[in-house]
């Protein structure tokens, strides 16, 4: 059967767009997101390396000794500090996502919220200097995932207006 050509088209009009989320909800979910994976990955990174020492012979005093006097430049420091860094990229696009508004901003509260946790946490460890560095570290990590986020965001807007 024919349609009826005097009858007006039907069109989908479905938006895509997202709804926007709670700040609140989408900081607490990327701050535990980012604390937890980091400490999570922080120990398993520890355990490898512990177990690689010991099968090198190392005594339980000397692995305990290496673990916790670490330099950050050590290759084990430098694959923490990527897992780290990748980390809290995601935690940072996952809060720009979950809120899908005035991302940056935020987002911010979350950059202070993880810069603060990771400098108190890493007081003990590092030096004011290397704790500087990575606080700022933190930080752009927080902004890139945000701004991964935000970009990909406005592309898809781009290309439903065309």
């Amino acid at each position: 059967m024919e349609e009826d050509v005097y009858r007006t088209p039907k069109s989908e009009l479905s938006s895509q767009e997202k709804p926007r989320g709670s700040a609140v909800r989408a900081i607490l979910i990327a701050t535990v997101v980012d604390i937890t994976a980091t400490v999570f990955i922080g120990v398993a990174i520890s355990i490898v390396y512990g177990m690689i020492l010991a099968s090198n012979g190392d005594s339980i005093e000397v692995i305990t000794t290496k673990l916790s006097h670490m330099e950050l430049t050590s290759k084990v420091s430098l694959v923490a500090v990527v897992s780290g860094c990748l980390i809290t990229t995601y935690a940072g696009y996952l809060c720009a996502k979950l809120v899908n508004h005035s991302e940056y901003r935020v987002v911010a509260v979350l950059a202070f919220i993880v810069v603060v946790f990771g400098f108190f946490m890493g007081q003990s460890y590092y030096s004011m200097s290397e704790n500087l560095i990575l606080s700022l570290l933190s930080l752009g990590c927080v902004y890139l995932g945000a701004w991964l986020y935000v970009s990909n965001k406005n592309r898809s807007r781009a290309g439903e207006k065309e």
